[in-house]
């Protein structure tokens, strides 16, 4: 067998990186003589098991794979199919930040993907141009370890992730504590507060505060849970924004409730609630099926089901092959789950909506948070006087703690677009658990 100079190995794939996911034909870089084998066998060039990566045939048809899938396509927003993609910081007259878009960057754009992986967060000034992921943006370095018995196909975040809910603590997709390649799903696909930072899940642990600083979960035999809305002068932010001199901002936290796409978290187990006092309780983290035993690429990137072109590999879209190792007719399987997954979301929907004190219920069926009227007033944008007093802006509601947590597991649960199916064990668990709370 052919020996090969690493040094040359390593310029090589050097080169290798530089080669754009839309480059021409590749061609390969000659490998370096080598000997025979010892029992006088010919050897193989350097560049063969390279060239099974780098090469049209291996490359075009992932390209047009990724351009089927979701990252590339868009998503449907209210009926229509969108890119959104964020990252452009807005700011108001007096320069204040308005919109902190760069933190919605790190998983809305390649820019602020890149940078988060790099640096372990985006540029708090935002970036003046923005762009949806590609190719670039998962991957783009090479090859970590020549000698790997596991390619990590150069992907830019395969370590622990940190968890945006909580940015003290990380989430790490590996069973063992090592790298996966699933963190790179792990670290958009979870639970995310909003841009502004009032955003805890609703436990004591949280030590959540008000824009006040004071704490917003009160004991006592019946804990209660304080929603509160407030606009005041903007606060200075990191990036150069000055705290606002004429325009006010409006902060609070009535966003509780899970950021779409919390499929990580449903995965592992973790972040819903398991809230005292009710007899359903929640499945161990990490002790799911599929997390145990599969990974996002073993399903979402699995080999596309025959005759298809629009499932499997780069579409991310579930092809269902390799899901007959273990169920029968898993299509019909999923079709079967997700009709009951739509019938308990909507009991827990009714559940929460028959609270009419502490929630309204839209005429589509969404439910919101009741605070006091507001007065019949303009709302305050530039510096008030007279009658626009911001500080009749200033609203606060308190809760019973358990409803506000089967409320967040409602918003979880409504937020996940898979309808479930990554930990159906859990999501029965926290059904029935946030049901019972209400009840």
């Amino acid at each position: 067998m052919k020996t090969i100079n690493k040094s040359l190995m390593i310029l090589g794939l050097l080169f290798f990186a530089l080669q754009g996911c839309t480059h021409d034909d590749y061609v390969p870089v000659p490998g370096p003589a080598g000997a025979n084998g010892a029992n006088g066998t010919n050897g193989i060039d350097g560049t063969t098991t390279c060239v099974a990566c780098h090469s049209a045939a291996h490359r075009d048809p992932i390209i047009a794979a990724f351009g089927l899938s979701g990252h590339n396509v868009g998503i449907p927003i209210d009926g229509v199919i969108k890119k959104h993609v964020f990252g452009t910081n807005i700011t108001f007259s007096d320069g204040s930040l308005d919109s902190d878009r760069a933190f919605c960057s790190q998983c809305h754009s390649q820019e602020g993907y890149i940078d988060a992986a790099k640096y372990g967060k985006p540029n708090p000034a935002g970036y003046n141009n923005v762009t949806s992921i590609s190719c670039e943006g998962c991957h783009g370095q090479i090859h970590r370890s020549l000698a790997s018995p596991t390619d990590d196909f150069g992907l830019r975040q395969i370590a622990a992730t940190i968890q945006k809910i909580n940015p003290a603590f990380t989430l790490n997709a590996s069973p063992t504590g090592g790298t996966s390649t699933s963190n790179t799903c792990v670290t958009c696909h979870q639970i995310r507060p909003d841009s502004n930072g009032y955003y805890k899940r609703p436990v004591l642990e949280s030590g959540e505060k008000d824009f006040a600083g004071a704490v917003v979960i009160t004991g006592g035999t019946t804990p209660m849970y304080r929603f509160w809305n407030t606009r005041t002068l903007a606060k200075a932010m990191p990036g150069g924004y000055p705290a606002g001199t004429t325009n006010y901002k409006a902060y609070s936290n009535t966003g509780t409730g899970a950021h779409e796409s919390p499929n990580a978290d449903i995965w592992m187990g973790i972040t819903g609630i398991d809230i005292e006092g009710t007899t359903t309780h929640l499945p161990a983290a990490k002790s799911a099926a599929h997390y145990k035993s599969n990974s996002c690429v073993s399903c979402h990137m699995d080999a596309p089901k025959t005759g298809t072109t629009d499932t499997g590999s780069h579409t991310l879209a579930i092809s269902y092959v390799s899901c007959t190792k273990c169920h029968t007719s898993p299509e019909a399987l999923l079709t079967t789950f997700h009709a009951e997954y739509d019938t308990k979301l909507e009991n827990l929907r009714k559940a929460l909506s028959l609270k009419t004190a502490y929630f309204n219920t839209s005429s589509s069926g969404s439910i919101s948070i009741k605070f006091p009227t507001l007065p019949t007033l303009a709302k305050p944008t530039t510096n008030p006087s007279g009658s626009l007093d911001p500080t009749l802006w200033n609203l606060s509601t308190d809760v019973p703690l358990k409803y506000v947590q089967a409320y967040w597991n409602f918003k979880m649960l409504n937020g996940d677009f898979s309808k479930g199916v990554h930990n159906p064990l859990y999501v029965r668990a926290l059904f029935q658990n946030s049901i019972e709370a209400l009840q």
